[in-house]
């Protein structure tokens, strides 16, 4: 069984996948993850978005891990790196990059078809496994996003300013929907799950209910 979680940023998708993968026993594979790392990879090489041929190779050539905490790239743990504001921002670019996409796509498609599991990102329902037995549009506020990531940012030892948060919320936002390949939209046949004011465990009972209604189906 697939379970497709897509929404913008900030809106909890990693926790409530995480959380809810656990309650089924499936697996979890955080595609977000698997982006910013090769965002993280491209940058630190100094490769820009031009550099489709460059990228794929890049992207072919990358030793990528998720591990139950995280993801590692070759031997580095690089789950706390990847979570930067910067690469935020530098993965929803890169992640428009064809080959780019399509070198993730086979890595995510071979991950999924392996056990049972809980897929997040930004496309998983729309283009990664339109067929998934389950697909939820995970989605909250703009404000409130920013909220939670402002929190983040100061329990980890971070400044930050919450104006400068909204914005980059905002700016990812409008990066993701507006890309010209596979942007950030709900699927048709997605349920729609605000968290707006929802606290994780009232998300996660949310979209249990949904993954519960797709199995009796």
């Amino acid at each position: 069984m697939i379970i497709a979680i897509d929404g913008p940023a900030g809106a909890g998708k990693s926790t409530i996948s995480r959380l809810l993968a656990e309650r089924l026993g499936f697996v979890r594979i955080d595609t977000g993850a698997l982006y910013r790392a090769v965002a993280l990879a491209a940058t630190r090489r100094g490769l820009p978005v031009e550099a489709s041929d460059a990228l794929g190779d890049l992207v072919r050539g990358l030793d990528l891990t998720l591990t139950p905490d995280g993801i590692r790239l070759g031997d580095e743990d690089v789950s706390t790196a990847i979570r930067t504001p910067e690469i935020s921002l530098a993965a929803s670019r890169y992640s428009a990059v064809p080959a780019v996409r399509d070198g993730l796509m086979d890595l995510q498609r071979r991950l999924g078809r392996t056990n049972d599991a809980v897929m997040d990102g930004r496309d998983i329902g729309t283009v990664v496994f339109p067929d998934a037995d389950a697909k939820i549009y995970l989605t909250a506020s703009a404000d409130e996003r920013a909220r939670r990531r402002h929190r983040e940012l100061e329990a980890s030892g971070h400044a930050a300013d919450f104006a400068v948060v909204l914005h980059e919320i905002e700016a990812r936002d409008h990066q993701d929907m507006t890309r010209a390949i596979a942007p950030l939209r709900q699927a048709e046949d997605a349920v729609v799950v605000d968290a707006t004011t929802l606290d994780i465990h009232g998300a996660v009972e949310a979209c249990l209910r949904v993954v519960e209604a797709a199995r009796g189906r």
